[in-house]
């Protein structure tokens, strides 16, 4: 979605890049404390780190999260062994990986052979030169240079919605009262689940609210499935928007920042280029 506000120097993920499963193994909290680790002053840091697979710009891949984070009982930072009642595979990170819920993907370290307790944030080059929200100034690789030190690392991930069904580009055939059946999920930000509300529209200015769909497995870090349905005018270039809140008032808005790695874009679901039949 960034590309659509101007260029970003990053891979284009699109709204494909993220699962919801159940994780199971040992938390951090108690490895920590029985390793007699106390201290919670938020200068001091759990990193984790992983030489098992050179990476592009470095021979190891590490990220870290502050000691209260990980001493929390209800942060959930667990040491994953399982992914869906089944042993992890190669691919997800075997035979044990960071899992920090709320909090964005590259910092839960797959393949992981060290964990430290150390002061001041992971040294990795990916904690400190990428997956920053750069401010709009740094353009391009040489005006980055002067910020990289000075933004912190992302961390918790935007409350953020996606339209699933119908997709971009589609023909819609509306039922007979003119109605199309919208679907897509939501997520929270970070500590700040569960998903409370997702409104849709068609023109960005009016809305209604989706139904939520629940599941016994929900939580405050789950992804919540909405589904709705939206009357669209027949036509050519129709579009459909979504907006979601969560538990801590976090609301999508129209737009986000652009910044030049394109990281955390939050601005409302969308999906464009509809074509709505006649009834």
């Amino acid at each position: 979605m960034q590309t659509l506000l101007k260029e970003v120097q990053g891979i284009d993920w699109g709204s494909g890049a993220v699962m919801n499963c159940v994780w199971r193994g040992p938390r951090v909290r108690d490895v920590l404390l029985a390793a007699g680790v106390r201290d919670e002053d938020n200068d001091v840091s759990v990193a984790f780190a992983s030489s098992v697979v050179p990476c592009e710009d470095t021979s190891w891949f590490g990220s870290s999260i502050t000691i209260g984070r990980a001493l929390r009982e209800d942060a959930d930072v667990i040491l994953a062994l399982e992914m869906n009642g089944e042993p992890l595979t190669k691919e997800r990170g075997f035979p044990v990986r960071a899992l920090i819920p709320g909090v964005i993907g590259a910092r839960s370290v797959k393949w992981l052979d060290h964990i430290m307790v150390q002061h001041g944030m992971s040294d990795n080059y990916y904690m400190n030169f990428d997956y920053k929200v750069l401010p709009e100034e740094a353009v391009d690789s040489e005006s980055a240079m002067s910020f990289w030190g000075d933004t912190p690392p992302v961390i918790e991930a935007p409350v953020n919605s996606v339209v699933v069904s119908p997709m971009d580009g589609s023909t819609i055939e509306p039922d007979l009262l003119g109605y199309t059946v919208v679907k897509g999920y939501a997520l929270p930000g970070g500590d700040d689940g569960p998903i409370i509300k997702v409104e849709v529209s068609a023109d960005g200015e009016n809305w209604s609210e989706a139904h939520l769909l629940t599941h016994e497995k929900d939580s405050k870090w789950t992804w919540t499935l909405w589904e709705t349905k939206l009357k669209l005018e027949p036509g050519e270039n129709r579009a459909i928007f979504s907006k979601a809140t969560d538990r801590g008032g976090n609301t999508q808005p129209r737009l986000s920042s652009w910044n030049l790695r394109g990281v955390c874009y939050n601005g409302y679901g969308e999906v464009g280029n509809l074509r709505v039949r006649q009834t």
